[in-house]
């Protein structure tokens, strides 16, 4: 496996980024371009084949990919993609390279990166928390990934917290990512900002700009509407990350995303909060936030781990 060269993908609704690397986690080249979103699997795949010719040589070949993958390469669905339920992904790249392709869900392959490139390695068991526009997720139990009975584990989001609570993109209503996303952060403010328009500055973004960036700026400002909007979001996921401490009893939490970007106190805020919901069996266990390399190299340690491993994904 030493020196050997990985070509990467992270496939997203807006960019697909593409890194070469070595296994050591050392990017020899970087490059994005403009997700061909609209058009369905066969173009994007074609997309992503062009792409790869961007690339000097390379030996293993990954893709991360924003849907529930399974065990065979089906790619369950992708709420951000055109026409993409129920597609084999893996065998239709397998098919456009001539060659073995590694393939996961994005936050499954986070995980694992959270394991290979991150402080990860020091722990067998831990769950992974990705909290950007969506919030994903994956879990490393006794020091493997877990992937379940058909690759779909780790869909942390779509826990129900608030029965009868604002709709998801999967159908159901309550969700952790209808609720603590980033897109609820927005979506909270939109919604809820004419009681405040005397005194909070949110207001005067028109909400066709309005960004999380925003909301956070305005707690840092003092401004009240702001801090309530930020203090339930961290309500809404100190539920979730409780419930997960409580069924799995990790030896950590880690927490990255864009949203996490936007303040350093958010962690230890976090932190607090699911220790008090934890209530009388609260026990120490650490949330700590992922490098954003880690988040970057996620399609290589995906490669990585699988060689190391065996092909876990069939």
């Amino acid at each position: 496996m030493a020196n050997n060269r990985y070509l990467g993908f992270d496939v997203g609704g807006t960019k697909v980024t593409g890194i070469l690397s070595t296994d050591e986690g050392k990017v020899l080249d970087r490059k994005e371009v403009k997700t061909k979103k609209f058009l369905g699997p066969t173009a994007l795949i074609d997309q992503i084949k062009s792409f790869s010719k961007e690339f000097d040589d390379f030996d293993e070949i990954s893709l991360v990919f924003p849907a529930p993958i399974s065990y065979s390469g089906v790619a369950l669905t992708a709420p951000n993609l055109t026409g993409w339920n129920s597609v084999n992904i893996k065998k239709r790249l397998m098919d456009k390279f001539g060659k073995y392709v590694y393939v996961d869900n994005d936050a499954t392959a986070q995980t694992i990166s959270v394991k290979i490139f991150d402080k990860g390695k020091k722990y067998k068991n831990f769950a992974y928390l990705v909290i950007g526009t969506g919030i994903g997720g994956g879990l490393f139990l006794n020091d493997r990934i877990y992937r379940g009975a058909n690759g779909y584990a780790g869909e942390i989001g779509h826990m129900v917290i608030l029965a009868n609570g604002p709709g998801c993109g999967c159908g159901r209503r309550g969700c952790i990512e209808a609720l603590g996303s980033g897109r609820s952060i927005t979506r909270r403010v939109i919604e809820n900002v004419g009681e405040f328009r005397k005194s909070s500055f949110l207001s005067n973004i028109p909400p066709n700009r309005l960004v999380t960036e925003d909301v956070f700026s305005g707690r840092r400002l003092g401004d009240p509407f702001s801090t309530l909007v930020l203090d339930e979001e961290i309500y809404y996921l100190s539920i979730a990350v409780a419930n997960i401490i409580n069924i799995l009893d990790p030896e950590a939490i880690f927490v990255g995303g864009g949203v996490m970007k936007n303040d350093p106190s958010f962690i230890k805020d976090l932190e607090e909060a699911t220790k008090h919901e934890l209530g009388n069996y609260t026990r120490k266990v650490p949330i700590l936030k992922v490098m954003d390399r880690t988040i970057d190299l996620a399609p290589i340690a995906l490669a990585i781990y699988e060689k190391r491993f065996g092909k876990e994904v069939k």
